[in-house]
C-alpha cells in the first residue's frame, strides 16, 4: 500500500484545519494586543540570567521525578498498541529529557551556569522578568512557587498527560484491530500529540538552553516515529484498505 497519501494528507487543508488556522490567527492578535509574546521573552531571558533561583542538589525530587516521567515510555517502548517497537533512538532521546532536565532542575543546574554568563542580571521585564509567584506550597520539604509562566507550562504538562491516558484508555479496553474512536476520531497519533504536549509544556515551565536545544529534536524524532509506526502498521493490518481510509481522512496529530 502506497503511504505517500499519508504524507499528502499530512498537508490537506480540511475544514478541522480551517478552523485551527482561523483559531491560531486570533490566538496570535490575541497575544500582540495582550502583549503576552514580550512576557514570554522576558521570562525566558530571566530564566538564563543569574536572577533565578534553582534547586540544588535534591537528589530525591530528582529521583522521583524521573521515575514518574520516565514511566509514561514504558507503553509505547513495548510496542503495547501495534506490537510495534519504539525506536531506540526515539526512547534514548526522550529519557535523555527526563534525566538531564530534572537533574538540572533539582541537581545540578549546569546550563543556568552557562547562560547566566552570557545574560546580563538586568535581563526580564522589570527588576523580577515577570516572576511573581502566583501560586506557593511545599513538596516533600521543598518550597515551590509557580509563576504566570510556570502555571501555563503546568497547564500544558497536564493536558498532555490527561490526554496520552485517555489515549491509552481507549486502546486498551478494546480488542479491535483498528481504533477509530474516542481521540482517535480526530488525531490518528493522540498519545504522541499529548507527548509533544507535555514536553512543549516541559519548555514553557523552565526555558532553559536544555529544554530549548531538545524540544525540537524530540518533535522530530515524534513525527519520524509516527511514521515508521504507519508504515509497519500497515503492513500488519488485515483490512488495510479500512487503514488507509482512516489515514486519508484523519490528520497525523491534528
Amino acid at each position: 500500500m502506497d503511504t505517500e497519501a499519508s504524507d499528502r494528507t499530512g498537508f490537506e487543508l480540511t475544514q478541522r484545519r480551517m478552523f485551527a488556522l482561523v483559531a491560531l490567527v486570533v490566538g496570535a492578535i490575541i497575544v500582540e494586543g495582550t502583549s503576552l509574546l514580550p512576557s514570554f521573552v522576558g521570562h525566558i531571558m530571566f530564566f538564563m540570567s543569574d536572577q533565578v533561583n534553582v534547586i540544588q542538589g535534591n537528589w530525591t525530587l530528582v529521583a522521583l521525578n524521573i521515575g514518574v516521567f520516565g514511566a509514561f515510555a514504558i507503553p509505547l517502548a513495548a510496542g503495547f498498541r501495534w506490537r510495534v517497537n519504539w525506536q531506540s533512538a526515539s526512547l534514548g532521546v526522550y529519557g535523555a529529557f527526563i534525566v538531564s532536565l530534572f537533574v538540572e532542575m533539582y541537581g545540578v543546574p549546569l546550563t543556568f551556569y552557562i547562560s547566566s554568563a552570557a545574560v546580563p542580571g538586568s535581563a526580564g521585564l522589570g527588576s523580577t522578568g515577570g516572576q511573581t509567584a502566583l501560586f506557593t506550597f511545599e513538596f516533600l520539604g521543598q518550597p515551590m512557587a509557580l509563576t504566570f509562566w510556570k502555571s501555563v507550562g503546568a497547564a500544558m504538562i497536564i493536558l498532555g498527560t490527561i490526554i496520552i491516558a485517555v489515549g491509552w484508555a481507549t486502546l486498551y479496553r478494546t480488542d479491535d484491530e483498528l481504533v477509530t474512536s474516542g481521540l482517535y476520531r480526530y488525531s490518528r497519533h493522540p498519545q504522541y500529540l499529548g507527548f509533544l504536549l507535555f514536553l512543549g509544556g516541559w519548555f514553557v515551565h523552565w526555558p532553559s538552553l536544555l529544554t530549548m536545544a531538545m524540544f525540537p529534536v524530540l518533535t522530530y524524532f515524534y513525527y519520524r516515529l509516527s511514521k515508521v509506526e504507519e508504515r509497519e502498521v500497515m503492513e500488519q493490518m488485515n483490512n488495510k484498505e479500512a487503514y488507509q481510509n482512516y489515514i486519508e481522512s484523519t490528520p497525523r496529530f491534528l
